[in-house]
């Protein structure tokens, strides 16, 4: 801890794989649609790269993939197969959300303390706003957020800064303000675009030593070693 960090009086995070586990939801939601619509599933790390970047996006570059890996056949317009990909991965989501879902271990508690402590707290992520507050009202957190950004408020996404930006517009702050917690590649490339702080959730679902190749400036094992980051 250093009197620098301590200044920094907002706190901004991801949304999947930080605040809330939803990793087993994604992916099953992923295998689900790929089995549907092309009938084989991709592995699982290839979805989770692309975890943190507008979904939409990641269907079609997974599937410009699948293209140039042999697995399924040139696609003549991959946004209208992507569109059909959304649908289809949107209806499984939205039926298993509620089940499958839950907050990790020692948030709710970091979260409180941090509010406890003064520190303004916001939300900057790839999912549509409708489901960042599904999640969030779910179990009883919305209101600890006085930011929420999402992909529907926003032209560009995930490792762009935009997101990032517009949350620090809101909350009227620099960058040097703030700091963004996220467990994505992405999030870490948007968090150094934006030139705020990076914190790498060790606790989501992004391999280790893919989050330190991007050398984020705290990388944290669990939500409650946020707390050891800052003086009360």
């Amino acid at each position: 801890m250093n009197e620098d960090t301590n200044r920094r009086r907002i706190i901004l995070f991801d949304f999947d794989g930080t605040l809330v586990n939803t990793t087993q939801l994604i992916l099953r939601s992923f295998r689900a649609t790929w089995q549907k619509m092309f009938g084989f599933e991709m592995e699982d790390a290839a979805y989770i790269q692309t975890f943190g970047t507008l979904l939409h996006t990641a269907l079609r570059g997974l599937t410009e993939q699948c293209i140039a890996d042999g697995r399924i056949c040139k696609v003549n317009d991959l946004a209208a197969m992507a569109d059909d990909l959304l649908r289809t991965y949107r209806a499984f989501n939205n039926e298993w959300h509620d089940q499958a879902i839950e907050p990790f271990a020692g948030i709710d508690e970091t979260l409180q303390e941090l509010k406890a402590r003064d520190f303004k707290l916001g939300i900057v992520s790839s999912k549509i706003r409708l489901g960042v507050e599904r999640g969030l009202n779910l179990f009883a957190m919305a209101e600890l957020f006085d930011v929420i950004i999402a992909s529907d408020d926003v032209t560009n996404h995930k490792p762009h800064p935009e997101p990032l930006l517009k949350a620090l517009n809101q909350f009227g702050v620099a960058a040097h303000e703030a700091i963004y917690v996220g467990d994505s590649i992405h999030d870490i490339a948007a968090g150094r675009a934006a030139n705020v702080t990076t914190v790498a959730a060790a606790w989501g679902p992004f391999p280790r030593t893919d989050l330190e190749a991007l050398k984020p400036d705290h990388l944290l094992d669990e939500p409650s070693e946020l707390l050891k980051l800052f003086e009360k």
